[in-house]
């Protein structure tokens, strides 16, 4: 709210006039307003609120005058006192999209998130062209979680906001969310460029560079931010990330191992640490990491489903499963773990259970040919001969199709 107040306090004022046009207006109205302008713009964030209180009181059919008294009193942390007048201003006036706005950014910071979203979402129907609109309401999608429609609220802030780094910034992390690593990469390099000394937004930009397939220049920028805070421990967990998108894993177990010992209660490190043990087939020193990574955060769907792995490549399939169920408990829509768990019970006789887990699979991706295949399987081995041949013939769609662009492909090269 703090942040929003410099570039709308004069618009506020200006429409705060013009909206006293066609009201009786009472006797000093037009000297209180002209106090109440001059103490906001001397900072009297106090005054100019005792101003436009009372202006509200005086002129009770303007929306404006409502919506003052109601930013004053959210950017004084008075959100309980707030919300009234900024409802208000809304009622009085329904198309007034900065009390809208307003009044979603009040909600938000009282933790009133749907009611929040709501005004906000009318806010930027009202004035598509406000890009601070916008971006609140992107930046309060992405805090809870709705990726997809903060993407789509935030490329529009970024256009509109073109030198604000901050909706740059925002759009990066919201991409890294949806895994659009190439995107994400993008919108953190022009955040970079508008604020080069955020060494957050570079650690975004080095991670966005990683994800996309450059490690080597994402280390260049984790090695930039550590020339100025060589202390900086996600960055330092960072660079052992990259040593292992990059294949050094043997670099990458030095970092990593060095930051145990600082930091031995960190989950991120020991899961990281125990891909790079993975990666070299070193499976005692990757189990031993990743259940520590479980232990510590038994959240971390994805230490999980390593820790899964792990003891499928040492023939221990019980443990495997119970990973496997963690890893869906902790994210239902995690497919390959489904898709694992499927493929686990099925060796181990557990037809029905197989057949769970492969239905959640294909049903959080259906261009999964295996997973339909080993599905038909399953269901004949059950007697479901209807189903299973229907399972058989998405599959085989499925490759025929793969077959089909791979041949697209080859000629495509033999043309050029």
């Amino acid at each position: 709210m703090a942040g929003s107040r410099v570039r709308l306090q004069l618009g506020c004022l200006m429409i705060a006039s013009a909206c006293l046009h066609g009201f009786a207006q009472p006797a000093g109205v037009q000297q209180l307003d002209a106090t109440a302008r001059q103490r906001l713009a001397a900072h009297d964030a106090n005054g100019a609120l005792d101003a436009y209180r009372k202006l509200a009181s005086m002129v009770p059919q303007s929306a404006a005058y409502q919506d003052e008294a109601g930013f004053l009193l959210a950017a004084t942390n008075r959100l309980a006192e707030a919300i009234p007048y900024l409802r208000r201003a809304t009622e009085l006036d329904p198309k007034m999209a900065q009390a809208w706005y307003h009044l979603g950014a009040a909600l938000w910071l009282n933790h009133q998130t749907s009611g929040a979203l709501a005004a906000l979402r009318t806010a930027v129907d009202l004035a598509p062209a406000a890009g601070d609109f916008h971006l609140r309401l992107g930046q309060a999608y992405k805090d809870t979680g709705n990726y997809a429609p903060a993407a789509g609220e935030l490329t529009k802030a970024a256009r509109l906001l073109a030198s604000n780094p901050a909706a740059w910034e925002a759009l990066g992390a919201v991409w890294m969310q949806l895994s659009r690593y190439p995107e994400a990469r993008d919108a953190y390099r022009r955040a970079v460029e508008l604020d080069p000394n955020n060494d957050g937004v570079r650690n975004g930009y080095g991670s966005a560079l990683v994800r996309s397939g450059d490690p080597n220049a994402g280390l260049n920028e984790f090695r930039r931010i550590l020339s100025r805070d060589p202390g900086n421990f996600r960055v330092q967990v960072n660079i052992g990330f990259a040593y292992i998108a990059a294949g050094d894993f043997q670099a990458a177990i030095r970092q990593l191992s060095g930051l145990t010992r600082d930091h031995p209660e960190d989950a991120g490190v020991r899961y990281d640490l125990g891909i790079a043990y993975k990666s070299l087939d070193d499976l005692p020193h990757a189990e031993s990491e990743l259940e520590r990574a479980v232990q510590l955060e038994p959240s971390l769907a994805e230490a999980h489903y390593s820790l899964a792995l792990v003891y499928i490549d040492a023939g221990v399939p019980e443990k495997a499963i119970e990973q496997l169920r963690a890893a869906v408990a902790v994210r239902p829509a995690y497919m390959e773990a489904w898709y694992q768990l499927g493929n686990v019970l099925k060796e181990r006789g557990d037809t029905a259970g197989a057949i769970d887990a492969l239905r959640h699979s294909v049903a959080l991706d259906d261009q999964n040919a295996a997973a339909w295949n080993n599905l038909g399987l399953l269901l004949r081995r059950a007697g479901d001969r209807s189903a299973a041949e229907s399972a058989f013939a998405r599959a085989a769609a499925l490759r025929k199709a793969e077959e089909e662009d791979k041949e697209k492909k080859l000629q495509q090269g033999v043309r050029k």
